[in-house]
């Protein structure tokens, strides 16, 4: 019988944009595990549209990333990332309206990221 492999990731924001209808998020990604090698981003935070989302508080709305032409979240599609280095990623949102300025930004099961600033 084979064993789990225990896998962590410190996440970053390093920027959540405006870029017309659309908002990005840049997120750096540090992988860890007990084993060396690549790891999957998609092990730390799920495939599906709802693994990373945006939270405007004082709109209650919850932004889901926008889906693809394969109708998966919109990503970068870059290869798994090295155990212990770090890889940036970024995620399309819809954009909210230009009166919101910060969002909660939510990774999986981690605790929420509060009152990210939107740049222009």
């Amino acid at each position: 019988m084979k064993a789990a492999v225990a896998h962590t990731a410190e996440f970053g924001v390093l920027a959540l944009r405006r870029r017309g209808d659309l908002l990005d998020l840049v997120l750096s990604i540090t992988p860890h595990s007990e084993q060396d090698g690549r790891v999957s981003v998609e092990t730390f935070i799920g495939d599906d549209p709802s693994a990373i989302s945006l939270l405007d508080d004082a709109g209650r709305k919850r932004y889901l990333t926008v889906p693809d032409s394969a109708n998966r979240p919109h990503r970068t599609q870059d290869p798994p990332l090295e155990v212990g280095e770090t890889g940036v990623r970024t995620y399309t949102f819809p954009a909210p309206g230009p009166e919101v300025t910060a969002m909660d930004v939510t990774i999986g099961d981690a605790p929420p990221l509060r009152g990210v600033p939107v740049t222009p």
